[in-house]
């Protein structure tokens, strides 16, 4: 077991949101016995149900205590949500503990419990994200914005958008000359020829295949490490497969392109009067014309009304920094005349892209996998367990290491659902 755990000891410290492993805080407490048999009695037939049991002696004024405890958990909420789902044993409620003296092989991975929410009928996405993961979750009924949850270097985030993409995915730059966000510019415009003199000038372009000289407005050299710039504009998110097959890089702080709704009215606009909305939606109207170089009549043209006693909003397509909490710096407007899909407007007005790049992810399906199908990576699996999700190590260990039927998982993160609610989890090495 040690050699197949110190794999999935790398794989994790490599791979967990976080960046770091974290000392597991909780335990679940089932019952605290006086006798010594009976707490193993039990601690037994806990272990066979599936449960990681183990007893926990103290002693006192009163004498010896056995406790008896189930798992290691690398957050409260996952300790609570197991203790919920464990029946009673001799009368007693299960109830979260702070952890001590967990036995080695006690959950070798512990799962921690990321987010949680109610799930209806909204459609749930996975996404890859650079140095993690993001959940889009959308109501379609009526249709709204959704809200993104991303979990990236230790740091959830959240924000409602139609489309969110990380600039780090986008085959070139946006614009880069007036982004505040860290964008690297391929581009470069036409050299001069070259005077007679190679010491005070830059070598000469390499030649083609044919031996004719190469193209001057080809991209400068920039490294071997840097990405090859285009010859034409690319449209969408040509080129993205390579970013997908490895979202885990380094450079995880570039900004998002955000396709999102802009209110038209000041967030205290329910204590607003008409005056103050009117002069509000002017002002704004009047800043994103003269960023986009569109008339004040054009843009005010473009707005819609959301419903549901909300303000009437532009649909904006900005850059903005990881937190997405900034107004961002609007490049772009959708035009919803023809009506919003799930995504936003399929149209975009005086944007440097035709179309709002489509994101890949993968969908959440209520149907939970059959009981021998197994989800996860190369190091360790998940599957479904009478209402548990249990895991399985590559050298055949395995428990019950969170709540819900798993439905998900990249070998990183597992989605489960409980029956009302969707759960995240990752695992933090012991």
């Amino acid at each position: 077991m040690r050699t197949a755990l110190g794999r999935v000891v790398v794989a994790c410290v490599a791979a967990v949101w976080l960046g770091t492993a974290l000392g597991i805080s909780y335990t679940v407490q089932v019952i605290a016995v006086s006798d010594q048999a009976s707490a193993l009695s039990i601690s037994r037939d806990l272990l066979r149900d599936g449960y990681p049991a183990y007893v926990v002696r103290s002693t006192g004024a009163q004498g010896d205590v056995f406790r008896v405890r189930v798992g290691a958990f690398a957050n409260r909420g996952a300790a609570l949500r197991y203790a919920e789902s464990m029946p009673e044993v001799g009368g007693s409620r299960p109830i979260p503990a702070l952890a001590e003296a967990i036995p080695q092989g006690i959950m070798p991975l512990a799962p921690r419990l990321l987010w949680q929410q109610r799930w209806e009928t909204q459609d749930v996405r996975v996404l890859p994200w650079p140095a993690g993961l993001a959940l889009r979750v959308q109501s379609v009924d009526p249709l709204r914005q959704a809200l993104y949850v991303v979990f990236q270097d230790g740091v959830e985030r959240r924000f409602e958008a139609w489309a969110a993409v990380p600039l780090a995915a986008l085959p070139e730059p946006l614009q880069p000359e007036e982004v505040d966000v860290p964008i690297v510019d391929l581009t470069v415009p036409p050299e001069e020829e070259p005077e007679d003199d190679p010491s005070d000038e830059p070598a000469p372009a390499p030649a083609d295949s044919d031996g004719d000289d190469a193209d001057p407005d080809a991209a400068a050299d920039v490294g071997d490490d840097a990405p090859a710039a285009v010859d034409e504009p690319v449209e969408g998110l040509a080129g993205l497969e390579a970013w997908v097959a490895d979202p885990h890089q380094e450079e995880s702080e570039a900004g998002l392109l955000l396709l999102r709704d802009r209110w038209l009215w000041p967030p205290s606009w329910s204590d607003d009067s008409a005056e103050v909305r009117t002069a509000f939606r002017a002002s704004l109207v009047t800043i994103i014309s003269r960023e986009l170089g569109l008339s004040d009549e054009t843009v005010d043209a473009l707005s819609y009304e959301p419903g549901d006693a909300l303000p009437p909003a532009l649909v904006v397509l900005d850059l903005s920094d990881p937190s997405a909490r900034d107004a961002g710096r609007v490049v772009g407007l959708g035009d919803p005349s023809a009506g919003l899909a799930p995504h936003g407007p399929d149209a975009l007005i005086a944007a440097p892209l035709e179309s709002m790049p489509s994101w890949p992810g993968e969908r959440v399906q209520r149907e939970a996998p059959t009981s021998d199908q197994e989800l996860g990576g190369a190091e360790w699996t998940v599957t479904a367990d009478g209402g548990f999700v249990r895991i399985t190590l590559v050298d055949g260990a395995t428990w019950r290491a969170g709540v819900g039927t798993p439905l998900w998982s990249d070998g990183r993160f597992v989605v489960a659902w409980d029956g009302e609610t969707l759960l995240l989890y990752d695992f933090v090495v012991r």
